[in-house]
């Protein structure tokens, strides 16, 4: 079963470091998602910022309409500590 996100920190360089429920955290960049046009508006490094955890995982805005599905982070990310 697939660890729910529960708290975020934005790093520099749009990465983003996210702890899971299984206490692990993992370092997830965003970087590469920015070409595609749903992710654009995390161009603005202080949208970017404005990052937090809701449904066990990570969101943008006031509608949440920017988020990543949690395997994605998951899976992608470079583990931190396990």
């Amino acid at each position: 079963m697939l660890p729910k996100v529960i708290s975020v920190q934005p790093k520099p360089n749009y990465v983003l470091e996210v702890v899971f429920e299984n206490d692990e955290i993992r370092s997830f960049s965003v970087e590469p998602f920015l070409q595609y046009t749903v992710y654009k508006p995390l161009q603005d490094v202080h949208f970017f910022n404005e990052v937090a955890v809701k449904y066990g995982t990570v969101v943008w805005g006031e509608e949440e309409l920017i988020d990543f599905d949690p395997y994605t982070i998951y899976t992608d990310g470079e583990i931190i500590k396990h």
